[in-house]
């Protein structure tokens, strides 16, 4: 079954078009991250799928059941299958199991049953005797892990989160994306989750979709770029404004481009190669990954290299060094 549908769905803020999403299935048991650059859409898609604001235009399914023209009663209904975590989460000026408990109470838990789920979800978030700490002795992440209790207590099959580990310190963040893992990977609790942080996002989900000016990329958020296409003699290019790429014809009219980092190749020396993209920059981070490593190279826009560790350790390469990068039309995919 799929969980999400969105078919020509757009949200717009007064008269700002914030969203416009021709299709995007979000499978039921599936981790998703949802990554993009500030402004790309990522909160405002989330409050969709949590049903707390109504789309523009388009429609939306939700377990293959349209949701335009929903009564409150079907809105509750299904606003009781999900467990939406926002940023910035409100905790009341109680104790933490008030806390966690109220969400139990608005559903209409027995009140027998309340103590013992409060417990359960404490102990999963690893804040098993805080249940009498008021919520003024809460460090920041102690308090971001008091809200995923109070998220998780009512045992949703769906969780909705908006940058969960903003500004928490370590262990509370090892935390937090353990109790993520196993729900989904244990308990087949469908996640939805945004992320700046591609590194989590790769290692966490199952599907990384990103938005650009909310719509959502074929490719992963690393070298996306907005410009336009146009015809240069033979062949074909895309303008960034600051940077011009030789890309594949036919694609007249896309607005968008990114290239696959693992695409992307780095060389000390000029490079004698049949590949058209050709270009010189500084070295501007490296990012040391699982086998691999990230090298940012500024040639005029951002662009990200991802290359092994041997090939690293093989070019000798540092910070503020000018490397030559190069990669081939038919690796930038347009859109």
């Amino acid at each position: 079954m799929m969980l999400y549908r969105a078919e020509n769905l757009t949200f717009s803020y007064d008269d700002i078009r914030v969203l416009d999403i021709p299709r995007l299935d979000l499978p039921e048991g599936q981790f998703t991250a949802l990554t993009g650059p500030n402004g790309s859409g990522k909160s405002t898609l989330l409050m969709i799928l949590g049903f707390i604001l109504r789309p523009s235009g388009g429609s939306l399914l939700f377990r293959d059941r349209k949701t335009d023209g929903w009564t409150a009663t079907a809105l509750q209904e299904a606003r009781r299958q999900l467990g939406t975590l926002l940023q910035a989460p409100y905790l009341f000026r109680t104790t933490v199991e008030r806390n966690v408990a109220y969400g139990l109470r608005v559903r209409g838990i027995p009140r027998h049953d309340i103590s013992s789920m409060v417990s359960r979800a404490m102990h999963t978030v690893g804040l098993a005797g805080y249940e009498k700490r008021h919520h003024q002795a809460l460090s920041g992440g102690e308090a971001q892990r008091v809200a995923l209790a109070r998220t998780i207590a009512a045992e949703p099959s769906v969780l909705l989160l908006d940058e969960p580990m903003t500004n928490v310190d370590s262990a509370s963040r090892s935390i937090i994306e353990r109790v993520l893992m196993e729900k989904n990977r244990d308990e087949g609790v469908s996640v939805i989750m945004t992320t700046h942080d591609l590194d989590q996002a790769y290692r966490m989900a199952d599907e990384v979709v990103t938005l650009v000016k909310g719509t959502p990329s074929p490719g992963a958020m690393e070298n996306v770029y907005n410009g336009a296409v146009y015809q240069s003699g033979s062949g074909w290019v895309f303008d960034t404004g600051r940077i011009s790429i030789a890309v594949p014809g036919g694609k007249d009219g896309s607005r968008t481009a990114s290239i696959p980092p693992e695409t992307v190749l780095l060389s000390r020396e000029p490079a004698v190669t049949s590949a058209l993209n050709t270009f010189s920059g500084k070295i501007t981070a490296i990012v040391q990954r699982n086998g691999s490593v990230d090298v940012s190279v500024d040639i005029g826009e951002l662009l990200i290299s991802r290359i092994t560790d041997g090939s690293y350790r093989r070019l000798g390469i540092g910070l503020s060094d000018i490397v030559n990068v190069i990669f081939k039309a038919e690796a930038v995919r347009l859109y």
